[in-house]
């Protein structure tokens, strides 16, 4: 537990209690380097204060926070209590992000890592790499990886001048935005450099077990997130994979082949769905909402998807009439609606829905379509339900 002054206060919503507070002399860290600042708590005589986030400011250090108790008066003398799990969750992911993140620029050529935002629970790597990224490439870095945090290496903290640092062997670092004269290096002897203002473990044994939990991206710009506790993670994709193994019924080593045989065959489902969908006939039956021809069709258990381009086609084919399809559920009163308005009807039915509460219906679309769901299933209620619309 260390001691601050309160020089003054920065921002303040006293209405919701959050205000920034400017700090002299102060032992908790800033965000930096991807990584958030230091969560804790600030105490005085009858003070109180959640601190939420902490970052650089010219005069000291800025919090962010929540009032508990009392007044934030300038010049007074508060105790900080750090939030000790949450720095060193932040120290083992980000030391974790340094072994994962130089592992990868080496085995993959030229793949290049430029940001990094580091998480309590999860974090992400950004990178270019103008190739592909695959679960291979990713599964032997974690592997390499989780190697360099078996051997238990140190993790060593230098304050050198910026133009001592960049001389080191290896170093990485973005120097165009270090305007500091003194720079914070983290090093990990014989395997990285770098120049960062993060919080880090004192040897890489403490990091944990990096588990990567996916990706996302195209070339060149990829997205990589990992986790510092991946034992648990490893045991509920293991589990996963046992009962998808079970329930599909094959060797574990042939489960990936069985599922892009799957998702090829539903592809191909879904383009014989949508050629069958154009040659749909719906049993329309006419009625008139004042005055205005309205064809109406009910098709139970079918879904919306197939026949959405028939009763769109119709529509477009008959401009003077209002098209409702309705597609209740097998026995039950629920279902979806589609509701389409001809070309040539000059009104606009986008608050058809709010205005109907006889319909119980539910959705969106604009002034010529509707879609969504309803509990009325009974194309005469719908047409009362348009005609005193259409009457207002």
């Amino acid at each position: 537990m260390s001691t601050t002054i309160l020089s003054r206060v920065l921002s303040a919503d006293e209405k919701k209690k959050r205000y920034s507070l400017l700090l002299c002399g102060s032992g908790f860290r800033p965000a930096g380097g991807g990584q958030p600042g230091d969560k804790g708590k600030l105490s005085g005589d009858g003070f109180l204060f959640d601190v939420s986030e902490c970052e650089k400011h010219e005069e000291g250090l800025a919090v962010s926070g929540t009032l508990v108790q009392g007044v934030p008066v300038p010049g007074i003398s508060l105790e900080e209590r750090v939030d000790m799990n949450v720095r060193n969750a932040f120290s083992r992911m980000h030391t974790g992000e340094h072994i994962l993140s130089r592992v990868l620029e080496r085995a993959n050529p030229p793949l290049r890592v430029y940001k990094v935002a580091i998480g309590e629970e999860e974090s992400t790597v950004y990178m270019t790499f103008p190739g592909e990224v695959a679960w291979s490439m990713l599964f032997a870095a974690e592997d390499e990886a989780n190697g360099i945090v078996a051997r238990n290496l140190p993790v060593e903290t230098l304050f050198l001048k910026k133009e001592e640092a960049e001389q080191l062997p290896d170093i990485k670092g973005n120097w165009g935005r270090i305007a500091d004269e003194t720079v914070r290096v983290v090093r990990i002897p014989e395997f990285d450099t770098i120049a960062c203002s993060g919080s880090h473990v004192a040897a890489t044994g403490e990091v944990g077990d990096l588990f990567v939990t996916g990706f996302r991206g195209a070339s060149p710009e990829w997205e990589v997130k990992f986790v510092a506790n991946g034992g648990k993670l490893r045991n509920e994709y293991s589990q996963a994979a046992r009962r998808l193994v079970r329930s599909v019924g094959c060797p574990l080593g042939r489960l990936e082949d069985v599922f892009s045989g799957l998702r090829e065959e539903n592809a191909a489902l879904v383009k014989t769905l949508e050629r069958a969908a154009q040659m749909l006939s719906l049993p329309w039956e006419r009625a008139s909402a004042a005055h205005i021809p309205l064809f109406s069709a009910v098709v139970p258990g079918v879904p919306k998807e197939l026949v959405t381009a028939a009763a769109r086609k119709w529509s477009d084919a008959h401009p003077e009439a209002l098209a409702l399809l309705l597609l209740p559920e097998q026995e039950q009163k629920r279902g979806a609606f589609l509701f389409y308005r001809g070309s040539a009807v000059e009104r606009d039915f986008s608050q058809l829905l709010k205005r109907s509460p006889s319909l119980e219906a539910r959705g969106g679309g604009r002034s010529d379509w509707l879609n969504g769901a309803s509990s009325c299933m009974d194309p005469e209620e719908w047409r009362r339900a348009l005609e005193h619309y259409l009457s207002e």
